[in-house]
C-alpha cells in the first residue's frame, strides 16, 4: 500500500479518539508524513513514537529521545527471563563462569541479549561453552540468528557506497578492541576511502564519515578519558556481518582462528587486497599471493611467522602490533616499499632502516607509539610529505622536525633533543601538537610561545613534561595574547608554562569547543573564573596561580555545566545550590596554614 494512502486512512479512522502507535524501526520518512498530517488535530494526548538506528530519520521525525543502554540488572533480568523462565530460576544448574562471559559480552544490549538467549535456549547447559566460543555465530542454524543478521544486513545496505568501504575495513581489527578514532580516520584516508572535496581537509571528511557510522548505529562511540579523541567499537554480530560480507568481495581476509575461525583455507585467496594476521591464529600461509596486498595489519605475532616485506609491492598500510622480533632485528627492505603511506610500528622493539627518506616519499602517517622504538632516525626529518608523527615517552628522534611542513598531528617526547626544533615557526598545518619536555629553558619556551602564533589552525595543543606532572615551570611575560585560536580548539593544556594572566579570546564566542583546559597564571582574577564557566563543552579544567594572595570563588547553578574534573589552586572555593552537578573529580590544594578550605556545605 503507497505510504500516503495508509497515513489518509489511518488519519480517518483515528479522527477525534485518543490513540498510540508505535512505528518501528524506520529507515527512511518524508517530512512530511511526521509534521504535517493531520493526525495533529487528533484527540489530546495521542502519541506517535517511532524507533530508528538512524540519526537522521530520528531528527526528522523530532522530539530525539536516546535509549540509554540496558542496565546490567536489566540486561540479566532479560537474559534469565529467555534462558530459565525468571531471574535465577535455575541458579543451581546454570554454568556461572559461561554465563558471567555472556552477561559481560552483551550487557546494555538488547538485540544482542535475546539473540544469544535464544541460541541457548534448549542446550545442554555444558554445552553452553560451544556456543559462547562461536561468537560469530556463523555455524549456528538459528532463525532468529538468521533474523537478527538480515535487520543488521538493512543496515549495511542502506549506506552509501563510500561508507560501506568505511565500514568493511573495520573488520581488520580483531575482536572487542577499542579502535582510535585518529588512527581509523588516517587509515581510511591512506586506503584512497576518504574522497577529495574542495574546501575541507581529507582528516575533517573522514571525520564526517566516522559521525555518520555511528550516527546509524554501525560502530558504537567509546568516549576515553585519557584520549579527547576517543575511539569506537563494533557489536560481535555487526562484526560477523561486515567479515562475512568482506571476506565474500574480497575486500579484507582476517586470519583469526582463535575468535571467529576465519580461516584462509578454501578461500579463493590467490588475490588477497587486505591481509590481518591475528594473535595465535595459525602460520601464514606461503602460498598465497602477497604481490597485491594493499594493507597488511600484524598482531601480537613473532616475526618468523611474517611474510618478507621484500614481497609487499604495492602495499600502501603497514601495521605491527604487539609483535616479537629478536634482538637488534631491523625491519628489513622496509625502503623498498615505494607506495607506503601509513607504517605503525606499536608496542614492538625493532629497528627502524636509517635511509627510509629516500624510499618513502609518499609517507603520510608514521606511528611508533609504545616506547619501545628507542629512535627515530635522523631521516625522519625529511619525510616531506609526513602529516602525522606519533610518539611515546622513550622514544627520541635525531630529524629535524621543523622542516616538516605538511605535518597536521605531532606528539612527540623529549622535544628538547631533537635538532633545531626552535623556534618551529613552518609548521603552520598542525591541528594537533602534543609534545613533552625532558627540561625547557625560557628562552625555547618563548621562541615556541611565538611559533604557536603562526599555527591557526590548532585543534588540540598540549605541552607538558615527559612524566606529564609539571615538576617545573618556565614564567613568560608574554600573556599568549596575540594567539589566533582556532573556533575548533578543543583541548589546550600549558602545565609547564606561566603566562601573566588568562588569555581574553577564552571566551565562548572565540573557542566554544572547547572542552579541556589547563592553564599556570601569575595572577588569576574572580573574572577569569566566571568566563570560564560560560564555556558550554568545558568537561576537564586545571587552573593554578603563582600570586602569593588567593581569590575566592563561590561556583552558582548558571556556570559550568558539563565539568567533570576540577584541578584548581590558590582558589577558595564556595559551592552554591544547584552548582557542578557533573562534577565527578575534585583536586583542591590548600594550605593548612591559611583558612582557605573549601566550602563544600551545600553541595550535593
Amino acid at each position: 500500500m503507497d505510504e500516503r494512502k495508509l497515513i489518509n486512512q489511518l488519519q480517518k479512522l483515528l479522527q477525534g479518539k485518543r490513540y498510540f502507535i508505535v512505528i518501528d524501526d524506520i529507515w527512511d520518512i518524508p517530512a512530511w508524513e511526521m509534521n504535517n498530517c493531520a493526525f495533529m488535530d487528533s484527540h489530546l494526548g495521542s502519541r506517535i513514537i517511532i524507533t530508528t538506528r538512524d540519526f537522521d530519520v530520528a531528527t526528522k521525525a523530532g522530539g530525539i529521545y536516546r535509549m540509554e543502554p540496558l542496565s546490567d540488572d536489566n540486561s540479566k533480568m532479560l537474559f534469565y527471563t529467555r534462558t530459565f523462565g525468571g531471574e535465577g530460576a535455575s541458579s543451581d544448574n546454570q554454568p556461572a563462569e559461561v554465563t558471567n562471559k555472556i552477561l559481560k559480552k552483551y550487557v546494555g544490549v538488547p538485540l544482542a541479549m535475546i539473540t544469544i538467549a535464544n541460541l541457548l535456549v534448549g542446550k545442554r547447559c555444558e554445552d553452553w561453552s560451544k556456543v559462547y566460543d562461536a561468537i560469530g555465530f556463523g555455524n549456528e542454524d538459528n532463525k532468529v540468528v538468521h533474523n537478527t543478521r538480515k535487520i543488521l544486513s538493512f543496515s549495511y545496505y542502506d549506506l552509501p557506497s563510500h561508507l560501506k568501504s568505511c565500514l568493511l575495513y573495520v573488520s581488520m581489527f580483531f575482536e572487542d578492541s577499542l579502535i582510535g578514532k585518529r588512527t581509523l580516520i588516517w587509515r581510511w584516508v591512506c586506503e584512497g576511502f576518504v574522497l577529495d572535496r574542495e574546501g575541507i581537509g581529507s582528516f575533517e571528511l573522514g571525520e564526517i564519515y566516522f559521525n555518520e557510522l555511528v550516527n546509524k548505529s554501525m560502530i558504537r562511540w567509546i568516549d576515553e578519558d585519557d584520549d579527547d579523541q576517543g575511539g569506537c567499537r563494533v557489536h560481535d554480530m555487526v562484526l560477523d556481518l561486515i567479515r562475512t560480507i568482506s571476506n565474500d568481495i574480497n575486500i579484507v581476509t582476517v586470519h583469526d582462528m582463535e575468535q571467529h575461525g576465519t580461516s584462509l583455507r578454501g578461500q579463493q585467496t590467490n588475490r588477497v587486497r587486505r591481509l590481518a594476521l591475528h594473535r595465535r591464529s595459525v602460520e601464514h600461509n606461503s602460498s598465497i599471493s602477497m604481490e597485491h596486498l594493499r594493507p597488511f595489519n600484524v598482531v601480537g605475532r613473532s616475526a618468523n611467522s611474517m611474510p618478507v616485506l621484500l614481497s609487499l609491492k604495492v602495499l600502501h598500510v603497514l601495521v605491527i602490533q604487539d609483535c616479537v622480533f629478536l634482538e637488534g632485528h631491523s625491519l628489513e627492505h622496509l625502503g623498498k616499499l615505494v607506495q607506503l603511506r601509513y607504517l605503525g610500528v606499536v608496542k614492538t622493539k625493532v629497528k627502524l632502516p636509517k635511509g627510509v627518506r629516500h624510499d618513502l616519499k609518499l609517507l603520510k602517517i608514521l606511528d611508533v607509539r609504545g616506547g619501545l622504538i628507542s629512535e627515530l632516525p635522523p631521516s625522519v626529518g625529511e619525510l616531506m610529505n609526513l602529516r602525522c608523527l606519533w610518539a611515546d615517552a622513550g622514544t627520541m628522534t635525531k630529524g629535524e622536525i621543523g622542516k616538516l611542513t605538511c605535518l597536521e598531528e605531532l606528539q612527540l617526547y623529549s622535544v628538547e633533543k631533537c635538532p633545531n626544533f626552535f623556534p618551529c615557526k613552518a609548521l603552520m598545518e598542525l591541528r594537533v601538537l602534543e609534545i613533552y619536555f625532558g627540561e625547557l629553558e625560557e628562552s625555547a619556551g618563548k621562541a615556541l610561545m611565538e611559533s604557536l602564533c603562526n599555527m591557526q589552525k590548532i585543534h588540540k595543543l598540549m605541552l607538558g613534561d615527559d612524566d606529564r606532572v609539571a615538576k617545573y615551570l618556565v614564567v613568560l611575560n608574554d600573556s599568549l595574547e596575540d594567539l589566533t585560536p582556532c573556533t575548533k580548539l578543543h583541548q589546550l593544556g600549558l602545565p609547564i608554562i606561566v603566562i601573566p594572566r588568562v588569555p581574553s579570546w577564552i571566551n565562548p564566542l572565540s573557542v566554544p569547543l572547547l572542552s579541556h583546559l589547563c592553564l599556570h597564571v601569575v595572577v588569576l582574577e574572580v573574572r577569569d573564573v566566571q568566563t570560564i564557566g560560560r564555556l558550554s563543552s568545558l568537561l576537564k579544567l586545571g587552573l593554578w596561580s603563582k600570586d602569593e594572595k588567593n581569590i575566592s570563588y563561590t561556583f552558582g547553578s548558571n556556570e559550568f555545566h558539563k565539568l567533570r574534573v576540577l584541578y584548581t589552586k590558590k582558589v577558595e572555593i564556595s559551592v552554591g545550590e544547584g552548582a557542578l552537578p557533573m562534577l565527578e573529580e575534585l583536586r583542591y590544594c590548600a594550605s593548612a596554614q591559611r583558612k582557605d578550605i573549601a566550602n563544600l556545605g551545600p553541595w550535593r
